[in-house]
């Protein structure tokens, strides 16, 4: 495999996870205020929704911001090796 063909797969990987990172965003944020405490003793009080922000930002910012950035970074990177590749 050469080095193009290689840049152009982690091109595509790094556009996927782009992608649905980027997409993901839209459901979460439409539905982040049902109650998914539902049915619990936390259903009544504060706490709940409390809980609710804590580990709904606890997870974006541990794990989707980086890894969206990463993934954007390193497929800015692949295109400009593969503009730099390419006659």
């Amino acid at each position: 495999m050469s080095a193009l063909e290689e840049l152009i797969l982690n091109r595509k990987a790094a556009l996927i996870v782009v992608c649905t990172l980027g997409l993901a965003v839209v459901p979460i944020s439409l539905n982040w205020k049902s109650n998914i405490f539902e049915g619990t003793s936390l259903d009544k009080d504060g706490l709940g929704f409390i809980l609710k922000i804590v580990s709904f930002l606890l997870l974006t910012a541990v794990c989707a911001i980086p890894a969206f950035v990463y993934y954007l970074i390193k497929l800015i990177y692949c295109q400009i090796q593969i503009n730099k590749l390419t006659p």
